[in-house]
Order: C-alpha cells, then structure tokens, then sequence
C-alpha cells in the first residue's frame, strides 16, 4: 500500500499536466522532491533541460514543484513571510496559472493563502488549494484539483464542433501516458474526429478554455473522468462516452470504446472497427505460432495489480483472448465502483472468484502485470516467471519508443512483454 499515490500526488500531477501551469507546495522540503521529480519524468519541459536555472532556495535544484520550505517556526508563527516572499518570484518563470497546494502539516497551521495571493497581485493568476483531502486516493485528488482548476477558467460556452472531442481522464502520472494519447488520437482520427484537448495532459489553459466546443467527452479512465465528464454535462451539455467495459485495453475492450463514441455521436464506427480487426488478424499468426512450439499462452497464470478502468478489459483480454488463467487480480484503491463489481462478477463467473483482491497470490504466477517496483519485487522473490509494467513506479528502465498499453498498438506492446516472458518456461 506504501506504493499507491494519494490525493495529494493526484492534485499535484493534474497541474502539472497543464503545460502552462505550475503547482507550488505550501510544504517543507521533504515533500517536493518525489513529486518535482516525478512531474519532469512523466512530462518534461523546454526549461527542464536546464537545473542551473533553478538554484533558487524555492526550486532546491528541480525545474518543478516550488516549495515554500516551512520548518518548525512556521508551524507556530505561520507560513506569511515565506508566501510573501516565494510567490512573486515564482510568477516570473510560470505561465497563466499557478495554483498553491498546502501540504498536510501546512493544511493545519490555517494561513489565508487567497489573502496572500491579492496582496501579491496575483489574484487573476493564481489559486488556491487549501487541502486535497490527503488520504484519500490519488483519483479523489486530481479529478477535484481539475475541477477546481475549470471553475477558475470561467469556460464559456462556444458553438459546437461536431467532429472534435475531448479526452478526459488520463493524467501525466499514468504510464506511457504520452503514448496512450497518440493511439486513441490515431483510433479517433480513422471515425473522422479531432482531439481538442485532453484534460488534463499536454493542454494549456487556453486549449481547455476551448473545450467547451466539444462534442463530445470520451472517458478513457473513468475513476479519473467521470466527475469531470459530468461537470460538462451539467454546465454545457456536453455529452460523455464511457465505454461499459473500461479503458481500450486489449481488441475486444478497444472495439467496445469505439462502438460507444459512435453510438454517442451517431457516426460510422466501421473504419475504426475494420483497423482492429485487421492488426487482430496479422497478430494471430504469430500467437498461433508461438501456441503451437510451446503450447502457450493458454493454460498460463496471471497475476494484475492496476486501476478498475485498466483491470477490467485486462483480465478479460488475458482470459478470452489468450487463454490464461488469474491467481490474483487487485484493484487499485479509488477506483470506478460499477467496473469493480462487474470485474468481481466476471471473476465468479468462471470459477476464480478466489483471486479477487488476494494479490500477490497464494502461488507464484507465471505473468505478473501491475507497476514497475511490485513486477521487479515479485520476480525477485520468485513470485513470478517475468512481468509487464503497466503503471508507476517504474523499475527505471529508459525508454525512447512510444509506447502505451491500450489500443491496437497497446496489445503489441502486452503481447511482446507476456509471450517473451513465458519463452523462460521450462
């Protein structure tokens, strides 16, 4: 449980997504530098290329996340001076938004953070938030922190475009997120449609300042969409796509996705349809092949730690499509509720109701899929053959192609990862 983010760290990337906006942590140091850190991996900047530009006392070294450095005298006179001092500073090197995050401690000292942002000057740049609800789970965290970041945007609605979309709910913190938007932009594209913006990875204000022309939200992470989806709903009219069988993740859940936007938009889905059947068609070849030298994958077993949004498709994929069997399946915590019961159903429904929430398992499996730290931790213990790393943390390996786990592109990258692991089988 050490692993999983909280709200906090979701707020944290939900700004940081943005990429003229800019989190300040109202927090000792401590609590800046694994987040500063994260946010420059998953999403690096122009100015990120550069630490000497960053040597101020509030920077520490790190090109993101600016701390006030609070100590023990702030916790009992208060983080005034400090805030004073930090805030117009850091407005010199941020774009249109920043927004000042209070950590824990800092949550509890009560400082009137909007006070210090008027007498700065930066009311019309700048926002508050004064707690994330800090043990909640990180999906809580970045949907409130994207929610609260809209009404400061003050959307206005603007006449619809009836061939763009949104993408909404796929944060920086995911991984590969960068390539898990090229695939669903390229999937889109073959149904006629446009990405406006994704909210919130790689967007500026003013593109989600715009978003309000969409035609359509498409919620490929529903615990990280659905609140989002619904504010557009409400304050525009703007409908949402939510696939019934979670994120595209594998072809049959890919092919679902596709047929929900259509069915939402009333358009032709049957390009789209036709561009996953054929990549279905050229990789059966090659499952076909490895099947028939070593048997495999069927009959092999599998362990999946990951989000209810990726958990679903997933095990459904590994089941159905390639014949292998679950020993342990968790959830990660703040998932989508609707897609866990159907996950904790589907599981009952073929005999393994006994590896719902057990994970790691009371046995090794052959193909752990979860993040990169509990896939190199199993394989160390002899918990399993070999694994997939679907989520962070990362074991650290450097990566310069694009890739991504959903769409057709995501099974090659799964398929590559699951077959070449169980090529060790004796």
């Amino acid at each position: 449980m050490n692993l999983v983010p909280d709200a906090l760290t979701g707020a944290l990337m939900a700004i940081e997504g943005i990429t003229d906006a800019r989190a300040v942590l109202n927090s000792p140091t401590g609590c800046k530098f694994y987040h500063g850190h994260i946010a420059d991996k998953q999403y690096p900047r122009d100015s990120s290329y550069d630490p000497l530009q960053y040597q101020e006392k509030f920077f520490f070294g790190q090109p993101r996340i600016p701390c006030t450095y609070l100590d023990e005298d702030d916790y009992v006179a208060g983080s005034t001076e400090k805030l004073k001092s930090i805030l117009p500073d850091i407005a010199k090197k941020s774009g249109k938004l920043m927004v000042v995050v209070n950590s824990p401690g800092a949550s509890l000292i009560g400082d009137d953070l909007k006070r210090f942002m008027t007498e700065a000057g930066l009311q019309d740049r700048c926002i508050a938030i004064e707690s994330t609800g800090f043990s909640r789970p990180v999906t809580e965290g970045f949907e409130d922190a994207v929610l609260r970041m809209l009404e400061w945007m003050d959307i206005k609605p603007l006449p619809c475009v009836h061939n763009k979309v949104n993408l909404v709910g796929i944060s920086i913190l995911h991984k590969n997120w960068e390539g898990s938007v090229s695939e669903l932009k390229r999937l889109l594209a073959l149904m006629g449609l446009e990405v406006g913006s994704v909210l919130v990875a790689g967007s500026s204000v003013d593109e989600i300042r715009r978003s309000s022309d969409a035609a359509c939200n498409i919620v490929v992470c529903s615990e990280y969409g659905l609140k989002i989806g619904r504010w557009y709903e409400e304050k525009f009219g703007i409908p949402m796509a939510v696939s019934p069988e979670g994120a595209p993740v594998g072809y049959e859940a890919t092919e679902a996705w596709i047929r929900t936007i259509a069915e939402v938009l009333g358009i032709d889905p049957s390009v789209a349809l036709e561009e996953v059947r054929k990549e279905r068609k050229k990789v059966h070849r090659k499952i076909a092949r490895f099947h028939s030298l070593t048997g495999l994958p069927k009959g092999a077993s599998f362990a999946l730690k990951a989000d209810s949004s990726l958990a679903l498709p997933l095990t459904k994929c590994l089941y159905y499509y390639l014949g292998m069997v679950p020993v342990a399946v968790n959830v990660c915590p703040g998932g989508d509720i609707e897609q866990e019961q159907m996950l904790k159903k589907f599981l009952t429904q073929i005999d393994f109701e006994n590896a719902w929430d057990c994970f790691p398992g009371e046995e090794p499996a052959d193909i752990v899929i979860a993040d990169g730290h509990t896939v190199g931790l199993m394989r160390e213990w002899g918990q399993c053959r070999d694994g997939v790393e679907i989520s962070l943390p990362s074991e650290g390996r450097l990566e310069f192609l694009s890739r991504t786990h959903m769409g057709t592109e995501g099974m090659l990258f799964l398929l590559e990862g699951i077959l070449n692991g169980l090529k060790a089988l004796p």
